[in-house]
């Protein structure tokens, strides 16, 4: 769900000069979620998101970088009275720590890799951060095939919460299909484990316009209470945006959307990896806001 960095771009062309090699960044977002009917179970529920990153990168070229980021939020979950899954109430409020390294470089004439290892903790509150921990990796090459398309393969692996690894292709892309449509990648910020794809529109020198999609499978740690004490949660969603975005300058974006999240389903499984309830959810309205500074 967390897809407020659907409305940032992962650089995959090689950036304008700085005045330094260093630029540090703050960026985050807020997103609601609202209320959707359970199918498979009475009731529904409500999810409003926040998340603030801050991250720090050094580039001694023009295709060679390194950076660190770290950030945090939380997801709180409003289950309505009516409620049957998972006994009514199966969590509350997700907390979401990650600490993560991109590295770029240069390699032949026209290539770049990109190497996304990152560390996270997300669980309930008052749930085990050593129990809450997982790990992934986002690696792609693009090639500069013009002066209007760079693209190339990608791969993302995570691992998962009840000890399983998840693999999946992804494609690097950023292609001028015109003077103001572009298409390109989206990378996650939030709870995102992976890219999806923006299709944008300039208006003008600040503004431009952008449909984005992705899919989305979050998972997290329950707390020590409730009917799957120490268990999983486990919230899945393709959700699609349409965004307008204000970018007056190099150092400083602000981008407002709204859109729907389709094909959800919540899962619930017990400290066994066993499953205990599982049910969709209608399609249901999101909204928000992200933002972005450079110094």
């Amino acid at each position: 769900m967390a897809l407020f960095g659907l409305l940032f771009s992962l650089p995959v062309t090689a950036q304008t000069e700085q005045p330094s090699p260093f630029v540090f960044k703050i960026e985050g977002g807020g997103l609601h979620q609202s209320e959707s009917d359970l199918t498979d179970s009475s009731g529904g529920f409500a999810v409003d998101r926040g998340f603030i990153s801050a991250s720090l990168d050094y580039g001694w070229s023009f295709r060679d970088s390194i950076g660190i980021s770290i950030g945090g939020g939380k997801s709180s979950y409003e289950f309505d009275d009516l409620t049957s899954f998972g006994g009514g109430e199966p969590w509350k409020k997700i907390e979401d720590t990650r600490v993560s390294v991109t590295w770029r470089f240069g390699f032949g004439e026209t290539g770049s890799f990109f190497l996304i290892p990152t560390a996270r903790i997300e669980g309930e509150e008052g749930a085990s951060s050593g129990d809450s921990t997982t790990y992934g990796l986002l690696a792609a090459a693009a090639w500069r095939i013009s002066e209007s398309l760079t693209i190339g393969p990608g791969l993302g692996v995570f691992s998962r919460l009840e000890g399983s690894t998840r693999f999946f292709p992804m494609l690097a892309i950023d292609w001028d299909i015109t003077e103001r449509w572009n298409l390109s990648t989206g990378r996650g910020l939030a709870a995102s484990q992976g890219p999806g794809l923006t299709l944008g529109y300039k208006l003008n020198e600040d503004w431009s316009l952008g449909i984005s999609g992705r899919y989305e499978d979050i998972e997290f740690r329950l707390d020590d209470e409730g009917t799957a004490a120490g268990g999983v949660g486990r919230d899945q969603s393709i959700p699609l945006v349409f965004a307008a975005r204000l970018e007056p300058g190099p150092k400083f974006n602000l981008a407002v959307f709204a859109g729907i999240e389709l094909g959800g389903k919540l899962k619930l499984k017990d400290a066994m990896g066993d499953v205990i309830d599982e049910s969709s959810y209608d399609p249901a309205p999101i909204f928000g806001a992200t933002f972005e500074f450079r110094f």
